[in-house]
């Protein structure tokens, strides 16, 4: 089973929420790896007692469980802080100043410029892939 796990950025930390039937949970830590140490110990619990009777979950088992990432923009740079805000703004079209508005929090993208966003980002990983170093 195949689930989302949505990252964002608190005041000092990042958080993870999974919304599936049955079951809302948020939790918190340092790093992707920390949230889903925590939403795997939270789902443990969910399917020792409340999600036992759930026929969503009757079946379901941790090692069956694979996660997906969705990362608002402010937690994406947290976590990936390598790549350069200013460098995918150029990319996606994007004026500089408007991105790292967008990547403080004080303003948010439309659905329009989240793809563009997402595209430059991928684009970017493609070329990555390619890589070979010597």
């Amino acid at each position: 089973m195949q689930l989302t796990i949505i990252i964002e950025k608190g005041d000092d930390e990042i958080w993870g929420r999974l919304e599936a039937p049955g079951f809302l949970n948020v939790t918190v830590g340092d790093s992707e790896a920390e949230i889903t140490q925590n939403m795997l110990e939270l789902i443990e619990d969910f399917l020792e007692n409340e999600g036992k009777d759930n026929d969503y979950w009757k079946d379901v088992t941790l090692d069956s469980i694979t996660f997906e990432y969705r990362y608002d923009l402010t937690a994406f740079f947290e976590i990936f802080y390598p790549l350069k805000i200013n460098s995918i703004a150029e990319k996606a079209g994007i004026n500089k100043a408007l991105m790292r508005q967008y990547v403080s929090g004080v303003k948010h993208p439309s659905a329009q410029q989240v793809q563009k966003i997402e595209a430059a980002i991928h684009s970017f990983a493609q070329k990555l892939m390619k890589v070979s170093l010597v």
